[in-house]
């Protein structure tokens, strides 16, 4: 007697690609399309030596739950314009393009860097530490997500001018992206 056993459905496999890094918070808002609402905030990441930094715009959607909790209850003070800074982990970069809707560069066409939220290690609001994700075993100075370690650089860390509606289509504004291009990208 012969026994066919059943293929087993494979399990679906993942290659992610996360973006660590630390800092500004900006422009948290609720985005509602199709009846479902989404969490989106603006992050200026600082990259680059202490002296001289640079920062890199991501527009992104809070996807994670822990992160979700944490942003919602910073909500006020990262809209009010406080220094909100937070170490944090993004995931499924994407380029968004879009047309350009205000300032002597309406009508052409530009692009931004969209991705998701997963979560947030370390939130420090006008300098005061206000959470702090309890340790991994397995962290190193090297971490950019860990908050002692990078804590004597960002001392000398100046915050990101903040910038009006003209200048923010430089950077990829969401106010300044069409509705098609917004659908891009969303996580349900």
């Amino acid at each position: 007697m012969t026994t066919q056993t059943q293929p087993t459905p494979e399990e679906k496999k993942y290659f992610n690609l996360y973006l660590q890094g630390i800092g500004y918070l900006n422009n948290v808002r609720t985005i509602t399309r199709n009846r479902q609402s989404y969490l989106k905030l603006s992050v200026a990441a600082i990259q680059g030596p202490a002296d001289s930094t640079d920062y890199t715009y991501f527009d992104c959607t809070v996807v994670g739950t822990e992160a979700k909790q944490l942003i919602s209850h910073c909500v006020q003070e990262i809209n009010s314009g406080q220094t909100v800074l937070a170490c944090f982990t993004l995931s499924d970069l994407l380029v968004s393009p879009f047309i350009h809707q205000k300032s002597e560069l309406r009508g052409q066409p530009g692009a931004g860097l969209t991705s998701n939220l997963l979560s947030v290690s370390m939130i420090k609001i006008n300098g005061e530490v206000v959470y702090a994700a309890p340790p991994k075993e397995n962290t190193s100075d090297a971490d950019p997500t860990n908050a002692s370690g990078t804590s004597e650089a960002l001392e000398t860390v100046e915050t990101p001018d903040t910038t009006d509606d003209s200048e923010a289509t430089d950077i990829g504004d969401p106010a300044d992206i069409t509705e098609d291009s917004r659908a891009a990208h969303h996580t349900a």
